[in-house]
């Protein structure tokens, strides 16, 4: 029995055109359960924009908001929230760039307008209005600006030079802050002890920066499409784009379904 963690967007859901999510890949999920692996999901979107894609595959085991938080059949065993004594230095950058920043906590979005043009995905995700002024965040898993890392200066505070205890994730269009010690991999880690089960079987398939830690330390990392240069050097093996069967293929390659 294998434990297959995948991440979501450009993985488990393509983003060309509409999203969505393809047949094959659906499919493939399917025959891995029925093969008698578990199917889990290690995403660095926040649980509650997780859940409708965990329903839609019948995923109960979830890595979510890069590691700060666990769920095993909808109920929360994890969570981590970013260092509140840097949560002031966060709303200091948020009042001077307020459109591009962001945060999560357990159930919200916050943004003043950061992510207006994604308003109605993320509410359909969350399945209710996920939105709230960033004036009544209290605590936060992730916080984000929405510019990559290399066109920040020292104006934009925690997010250029962050304090011990942050962790930055560079991504290619912006750039996210979370707690040190909450990683992909480290949420893997813990969700793997909880289950009472060896690393030794546990399979990562992903596509993006924030993934390459996971596709490196696992058993056997799988980098997805055109990933980033960061997955497909971390990756024991990359497979095709997610349209044209890539996560079917690759199952099927490593002997995981017939």
């Amino acid at each position: 029995m294998k434990y297959i963690f995948f991440d979501i967007d450009n993985t488990l859901v393509s983003h060309k055109g509409r999203p969505h999510v393809p047949a094959e890949t659906m499919k493939a999920v399917k025959l891995l359960r029925e093969s008698g692996h578990v199917p889990a999901i290690a995403t660095g979107r926040a649980g509650f924009l997780t859940m409708k894609t965990a329903r839609e595959f019948g995923i109960d085991c979830l890595v979510c908001a890069g590691g700060s938080e666990l769920f095993v059949k909808g109920r929360e065993i994890y969570t981590s929230y970013f260092p509140d004594e840097y949560l002031d230095d966060f709303r200091e950058v948020s009042k001077k760039f307020p459109d591009i920043t962001a945060a999560v906590d357990r159930k919200f979005l916050y943004a003043d307008s950061a992510f207006d043009p994604f308003r109605d995905y993320f509410n359909a995700q969350a399945g209710y209005d996920c939105f709230r002024p960033m004036n009544e965040l209290e605590h936060a898993t992730l916080c984000y600006i929405m510019r990559p890392h290399s066109e920040l200066t020292a104006g934009h505070g925690i997010f250029f030079a962050p304090p011990s205890g942050v962790r930055l994730e560079i991504m290619h269009g912006f750039t996210e802050a979370r707690i040190e010690s909450s990683t992909k991999w480290s949420g893997i880690e813990m969700m793997m002890s909880h289950l009472g089960k060896s690393l030794d079987d546990v399979i990562t398939f992903g596509d993006g920066p924030n993934d390459s830690e996971m596709l490196r330390r696992a058993k056997i990392g799988v980098a997805v499409g055109a990933c980033s240069v960061e997955a497909r050097e971390s990756a024991d093996y990359v497979c095709e784009d997610i349209d044209d069967g890539g996560i079917l293929k690759a199952c099927e390659h490593l002997g995981l379904i017939e």
